[in-house]
């Protein structure tokens, strides 16, 4: 039998508050899920700032490689929702799939789990268990090595296409 949630959406302003990542840490305590529209580019390619949404639920007993958590860091008191690469003992090290460089939180800092995340617009959870997903996430991580020059042609040529898209938009509407 499927496990029921009941769901929590955060939306708006609050979202940004640190209130608001507190909020998802107790309701993800009491087995409570919270729907969570993304902020920050650091998730990129994957999942990009203010368009996707993550579903976020209490933290299972056991991390693994690959797991993408919400966690406190603790330099300087903000959160971020990352990718887990190595878990040791208490120590968890996570990295965005935009960042090169992984922070380290402890065991304890980790508030939430993402089981899936709507992207896109969609309505449609794609879930973390899904066989595309693990496969996106494993050739990932192996590319770690690559992935700054990756990125850099990921930027280099979706930029330009926003932005050409963006003048024909403007051009469209001047003419008619």
């Amino acid at each position: 039998m499927a496990r029921q949630y009941e769901n929590i959406e955060m939306t708006g302003a609050t979202q940004r508050d640190s209130v608001a990542y507190e909020m998802v840490a107790d309701y993800t305590s009491v087995g409570k899920t919270v729907v969570l529209p993304l902020r920050g580019f650091s998730m990129r390619p994957f999942l990009e700032d203010n368009r996707d949404k993550a579903l976020l639920a209490k933290v299972p007993r056991t991390l693994r490689r690959g797991d993408v958590i919400m966690a406190r860091l603790a330099r300087h008191g903000s959160f971020a929702l990352h990718r887990i690469t190595r878990v040791e003992g208490d120590m968890i090290e996570m990295c965005g799939d935009g960042n090169i460089t992984p922070e380290v939180v402890r065991r304890q800092d980790v508030i939430a789990i993402a089981l899936g995340f709507y992207r896109k617009g969609s309505r449609k959870l794609d879930s973390v268990d899904a066989l595309s997903y693990r496969l996106y996430w494993h050739l990932w991580l192996m590319l770690k090595p690559l992935r700054r020059w990756l990125l850099l042609v990921w930027k280099t040529y979706r930029y330009p296409r926003q932005m050409f898209a963006t003048l024909q938009d403007r051009i469209k509407r001047k003419t008619t």
